[in-house]
């Protein structure tokens, strides 16, 4: 079972790949998940363990 960060994680990550595969390339996304947020904003995505999060951040 997936817990719903990992799920919200997911989501975001395929919504910037389907921006980015129609040739938008500067995206701005919204979240309720301050968590998700803090991470991505502090550099922290590089050394989290969900492996999305890192690929976001990359």
């Amino acid at each position: 079972m997936t817990d719903i960060f990992q799920v919200e994680v997911r989501v975001m990550l395929e919504g910037l790949k389907i921006a980015w595969a129609r040739g938008f390339h500067q995206v701005e996304m919204e979240s309720d998940n301050a968590f998700l947020v803090d991470i991505l904003r502090n550099g922290l995505a590089g050394t989290n363990s969900v492996v999305e999060v890192r690929m976001i951040h990359t």
